[in-house]
């Protein structure tokens, strides 16, 4: 009789003791320190994905000037009530839709928030269902890197990326990274099986198409990750046989995944390529001037050059933030000179380094903000691999010091100074929670409870309103809105054509208006409707209801105006600190 093999009782502690780790680390992000979510296209595909939930298929209460002149542009039904969504990638917001189907969330009653709540009930939901992704992530890296190195370089790289401060926060962001980490890993795991069985003479045809799948559900994750697949397709083609076969199976593999939302977007907005194109005119400075502009102007290739070169720029002095803070990431460039004494680690690299360099030119086109959560963020995605070959260049070094051949901790001592690295950020993180500082009432400008408990009250669930933050009043207020337009212009040709079928029911201002710019910014950003952005902190300052209509500014007195605007009534919604006003165009009153 064969006898069972004795259980490593060291492995298993070992794994018990990481499994307690990510577990608590897990908790104190989605229980002990969650805020609320902190991304405004987080915010914005959870509220598409609520109408998902309601059975209201693919459409969005938040609605961009650009959408509405591309649709009555190409001669498309406008209701305003009912606006497809044309700007983000369906998946993230179909698993969305998912997880808050599952707690009832299309019932916006039953989450509420009552007024001593400082984080709404869904924002954890959404919260909790990217951090599930997010440990998958790092299994299926473990899995990866332990076939390329070996598992006690797996083991590292997964310790440092649970770790990762920088990384928990995008989780809290509500972005849609986490997911796109999850299938881009497991695209780079059948690469590798495909890597292995070229170089073991073998056909790779097999894991080369299906790592196709996995490319076709990242673009479907996020549209600029279809940058990362040329690059994949590029490498493909070149170093796998039959070059023919596999370059035109990934050809015909991305084409079917692409082509429904293509459909979709023709359809809905008369243009294939959807809303989100038009960000190229604003790549490298915010793109919201595009979406605000009632109007589809040609390619505008004006500045696109310095733009392009400025973001590059950004990358570059900003990479070990994007990658996630992950230490020995940047490494990677260094160990692209490193002979690897295995081919298939050799050229592996290689299949890494154009997938990030085409990445890296669709966010330079495209734009990046000097901020690792922001939504065009793809560095994430290569962090842990090329952490791996980092620490890998690490250990090489390591090998040829004399303590590398102690026992115990000793002999692993560079392992163990990168885990105390890494773990820097997340240790003052976890300090500061151990001093209880009270959670914010607002997260980067949005004070939750204001929109989700009094603007829900005092509008109608058929309202819709222009706002300076509409992905927050549709998320939380449960409301229609319509992204202020940059001139009072477009303000009332907006109207105009809501007047047609439901009328604007009131302007909701907030601090997003010109919250962390300078004058000159907010002037840009809002042209003629300036004073409206800041009527909120005259008023409240001032503690005078009527100095805050700044009556005599031509623009602004026939919107507000107590006795001649169109929206003359006015209720404060916050105070000093985030002041949030809405003005109706008919009495205020609240509903039970």
């Amino acid at each position: 009789m064969n006898k069972q093999p004795a259980l490593d009782s060291g492995s298993f502690f070992r794994r018990s003791i990481f499994a307690a780790i990510l577990l608590g680390i897990f908790i104190i992000h989605t229980v002990f320190s969650f805020n609320g979510l902190t991304s405004r296209t987080g915010i914005d595909q959870a509220q598409v994905a609520r109408e998902v939930a309601r059975g209201n298929g693919l459409t969005t209460q938040f609605v961009r000037p650009l959408s509405i002149q591309q649709m009555t542009e190409n001669g498309k039904v406008l209701n305003l009530e009912q606006m497809p969504e044309t700007f983000h990638s369906p998946l993230n917001i179909l698993i969305y839709a998912g997880a808050l189907k599952m707690v009832g969330a299309d019932d916006f009653e039953k989450h509420r928030m009552q007024e001593n709540d400082k984080v709404y009930a869904l924002d954890r939901v959404i919260t909790v269902t990217c951090s599930i992704f997010f440990l998958i992530a790092i299994g299926i890296n473990y899995l990866l890197i332990s076939r390329i190195f070996d598992r006690k370089l797996a083991s590292v790289v997964a310790l440092v990326m649970a770790l990762s401060e920088y990384m928990w926060q995008i989780t809290a962001a509500g972005l849609p990274q986490m997911l796109m980490l999850t299938l881009f890993s497991t695209a780079c795991y059948l690469t590798w099986r495909a890597v292995e069985a070229q170089e073991a003479e073998r056909s790779p045809l097999l894991p080369a198409l299906l790592s196709g799948v996995f490319f076709g559900l990242l673009a479907l994750s996020h549209w600029m990750t279809l940058w990362i697949f040329i690059g994949y397709f590029i490498f493909a083609a070149i170093y796998f046989k039959p070059r023919a076969v596999i370059a035109g199976g990934l050809s015909l593999i991305i084409f079917l995944f692409i082509v429904g939302p293509l459909i979709f977007y023709w359809n809905q907005s008369g243009e294939a390529l959807g809303t989100a194109f038009h960000t190229i005119h604003g790549a490298g400075n915010p793109s919201d001037t595009a979406m605000r502009q009632l109007s589809t102007t040609g390619f505008d290739v004006r500045g696109l050059l310095i733009r392009t070169a400025q973001t590059t720029l950004v990358q570059a002095s900003n990479i070990h933030n994007y990658l996630g803070g992950l230490v020995l990431a940047p490494a990677f460039f260094i160990a692209l000179a490193h002979p690897f004494k295995r081919s298939s680690i050799a050229n592996f690299r290689w299949a890494i380094l154009l997938m990030w360099i085409l990445a890296s030119v669709g966010m330079a086109i495209y734009g990046l903000e000097n901020d690792f959560s922001d939504p065009n963020q793809l560095h994430i995605l290569f962090a842990p691999l090329m952490c791996a070959y980092g620490l890998a260049m690490l250990s090489i070094i390591w090998s040829r010091c004399p303590l590398s051949q102690q026992p115990g901790l000793i002999g692993n001592l560079h392992f163990a100074i990168i885990l105390l690295v890494s773990s820097g950020p997340l240790m003052i993180h976890l300090k500061s929670l151990s001093q209880n500082k009270p959670n914010s009432l607002s997260v980067d400008g949005v004070h939750a409870y204001a929109l989700n408990g009094l603007l829900n009250k005092i509008t109608d669930e058929r309202d819709i309103i222009v706002s300076d933050q509409p992905w927050a009043v549709a998320w939380y207020a449960d409301r229609h809105a319509i992204w202020q337009p940059q001139t009072l212009d477009d303000l009332v040709a907006i109207e105009t054509l809501a007047e047609k079928t439901n009328p604007i029911a009131g302007l909701h201002t907030s601090s997003e208006a010109y919250r962390n710019q300078d004058i000159r910014t907010t002037l840009y950003n809002n042209r003629d409707l300036t004073p409206l952005a800041y009527t909120s902190w005259i008023s409240y300052l001032t503690q005078d209801t009527n100095a805050g209509n700044l009556s005599n500014n031509k623009q602004v007195a026939p919107l507000v105006d107590p006795n001649s605007g169109r929206y003359p009534y006015r209720a404060s919604l916050h105070g000093l600190f985030e002041p949030s006003t809405y003005f109706s165009r008919t009495p205020i009153t609240l509903q039970q």
